[in-house]
């Protein structure tokens, strides 16, 4: 039998398996493949870019991604964002220069994130699915691959998990995930819609709108929009139903013609992004931002320095403390800070009323806004929320605290 079953595996051998090939993984990829180590990136899925996703990221997204603009992966061009509270006559606009972005066409993305990656060598399977590791100690030796039926065993020097909420990678390594929280997200397609501002995305927030959580609409085109909502401890589809039917001057003639969903997680960065040779980035590491749920520019970000910090102790053989902690020190100096302080205002955020959101409507600036979600600077706006007889207590000294 034991003979029978090294007949069924095919030996193959690189430096660094990447698995998960989202923004993360494939800029993983890239950044160790350009420091010269072998990389080959593994996706479960047959093609790239069919998780759920609004699409939306900022300008700085593709300097990260070093990345052109192209009329390829980009389906519209942003303004600004357009921010409502329940009583949407107070809604807040956010715009100018660097509150501008895109809404992409994200399969057409990953494209080029993938064609970047193999112009410096890495090699991408699509339909190849990690199903094990091989262990030497605390070291992954080998992983073992279902590429389309085909059983393969390849030989690693490091392995990147990049594999999302479900990460196969952080169970096989067990990774301490106890902190690890999702929210379940819907998103249609949406054509023949009447978006007013059609060049502005547009969140709205309330606990008849989206209990602990919000619904957006990112217009594709004039025409074409993703709308979708995260929810907690509720069912998504009759809240979005709903959002839908009471604006008919959006959707009343809309037509959907693709209905997808996904968990996003927003329990914050888990505490530790390496064990010997394994390394976590991207959603598999609660690389997103908690309040708005956004991942591609944080999981680019951490892709990118992992993918360096790698190829490094491949090319050192050298996998110690002092060498692998540059990846959490170099991306908690901004993101992983981030992630933290989005994290706290979320937790504040969702706790409170209509009224209480109206109000924070009425106090705060659009930096304020973008600031506080994005956890950019959560001090300012608690200063000024202290100045207000009741959301003083309710929300800016538990910002402070």
């Amino acid at each position: 039998m034991l003979f029978q079953l090294a007949w069924c595996f095919k030996l193959l051998s690189y430096d660094v398996v990447v698995v998960g090939a989202g923004p993360a993984g494939l800029m993983a990829a890239r950044k160790a493949a350009e420091h010269g180590v072998s990389v080959l990136i593994v996706e479960k899925e047959k093609e790239l870019g069919l998780k759920a996703c609004a699409e939306g990221v900022s300008k700085k997204t593709l300097e990260t991604a070093e990345l052109k603009p192209s009329k390829t992966f980009i389906a519209n061009e942003m303004k600004g964002a357009c921010v409502y509270p329940p009583d949407e006559s107070k809604r807040v606009i956010v715009e100018g220069p660097g509150y501008d972005g895109y809404v992409l066409n994200k399969p057409l993305f990953l494209q080029s994130m993938a064609e970047e990656a193999a112009k410096v060598g890495a090699e991408l399977w699509v339909m190849a699915q990690l199903v094990g590791f091989k262990w030497d100690g605390d070291r992954v030796r080998s992983v073992v691959v279902n590429k389309a039926g085909e059983i393969l065993q390849v030989n690693v020097k490091a392995v990147v998990g990049c594999d999302g909420v479900n990460s196969t990678v952080a169970k096989l390594a067990s990774f301490d995930r106890s902190s690890y929280k999702i929210i379940p997200t819907l998103q249609y397609v949406m054509v023949n819609c009447r978006i007013p501002e059609p060049y502005y995305t547009h969140g709205y927030l309330g606990n008849d709108v989206a209990p602990k959580g919000y619904v957006w609409v990112f217009p594709k085109s004039e025409s074409v929009a993703n709308v979708g909502i995260g929810v907690q401890d509720k069912p998504a589809k009759p809240y979005l139903d709903k959002f839908i039917k009471r604006h008919p001057e959006m959707f009343d003639k809309a037509k959907i013609v693709k209905i997808s969903g996904a968990p996003d997680p927003i329990g914050g960065q888990i505490r530790e992004l390496y064990k010997g040779n394994v390394l976590l980035c991207g959603d598999a590491a609660g690389q997103t931002i908690p309040l708005t749920g956004g991942g591609i520019h944080s999981g680019i970000a951490a892709g990118k320095i992992a993918g360096e910090v790698v190829a490094k102790a491949v090319l050192n053989d050298d996998f110690s403390k002092e060498v692998l902690d540059e990846y959490p020190r170099r991306y908690n100096e901004y993101w992983g800070a981030r992630i933290a302080k989005s994290l706290k205002a979320l937790k504040v955020i969702e706790g409170l009323s209509d009224d209480d959101l109206n109000s924070l409507a009425d106090v705060f600036s659009p930096e304020d806004v973008v600031n506080l979600a994005n956890g950019i600077d959560i001090v300012t706006p608690a200063l000024k929320l202290l100045k207000h007889p009741v959301l003083a207590l309710k929300v800016g000294r538990r910002l402070l605290a």
